[in-house]
């Protein structure tokens, strides 16, 4: 055998084995499993994949807590590490975990607001990552601080949606005074006209409203966890400097 033929079988080899440890899927797929919390297991869906540039994407599902295709932040895969943030600054939640050999399972701990609990995830198929769509810009007089009350069975629970616009795409939070949340996301934001229509993934919420002709309210409902309430939203007057 020449060195022309050895130096190509070697390339050859080179290659193959190359190709070989780059069709191993890792962290991206389809994972389930459960958090292992004092009062009993919760059940999480997460989906990890790459985007076309090579960046790292993720969602999760909380069927127990009605989230859905909620946008995963800060994941981090490095060898067979993985790491990721829930998009909520309330309490911080954040996975780490570790990718056993097999590829077929994740196992690590599941932090939040100080505590720690024990997560296992289990590869059951193909990553399905929804992305966030990008909402369409808001017309001027439905950004804002906006105030209002839910009443819940006798309980009066605020909330404050904060809406804004975020590099050409509208963009807001919403906050639960009473519940100590605030900063929670908002998801899909849309308007037509005066009514405006509003996703709160993490909490399985929604908001459909329409604005009061002097610009000054929106009257909706709140609808979460198959319940529908009213709710009526007041514009909050800008802060003084």
């Amino acid at each position: 055998m020449n060195r022309t033929v050895i130096t190509a079988f070697c390339l050859l080899l080179v290659f193959s084995t190359f190709s070989f440890a780059q069709s191993k899927p890792g962290a991206a797929g389809h994972w389930e499993g459960s958090i292992t919390l004092p009062n009993g297991a919760l059940k999480v869906i997460v989906d990890l994949d790459r985007d076309a540039k090579g960046a790292w994407i993720g969602d999760i599902d909380i069927p127990d807590q009605g989230v859905k295709d909620l946008s995963l932040r800060a994941i981090a895969v490095s060898g067979d590490a993985v790491s990721f943030e829930l998009t909520i600054s309330a309490g911080g939640p954040k996975f780490d975990g570790k990718v056993a050999e097999d590829d077929n399972t994740i196992t690590g701990n599941f932090t939040q607001a100080g505590s720690s609990f024990p997560l296992s995830l289990k590869r059951t198929g193909d990553a399905k990552v929804v992305q966030e769509p990008r909402n369409a810009e808001l017309p001027a007089k439905f950004t804002g601080k906006w105030e209002g009350s839910l009443d819940a069975m006798g309980n009066s629970l605020r909330l404050v949606f904060n809406l804004d616009n975020k590099e050409g795409s509208a963009f807001g939070t919403i906050d639960s005074p009473d519940q100590g949340a605030n900063g929670l996301p908002l998801n899909e934001i849309s308007v037509t006209e005066d009514s405006i229509k509003i996703s709160v993934k993490i909490v399985g919420g929604s908001f459909n409203a329409k604005l009061s002709a002097d610009g000054k309210g929106m009257t909706g409902e709140w609808s979460q966890a198959g319940n529908t309430l009213p709710l009526v939203l007041k514009k909050a007057a800008p802060a003084k400097n």
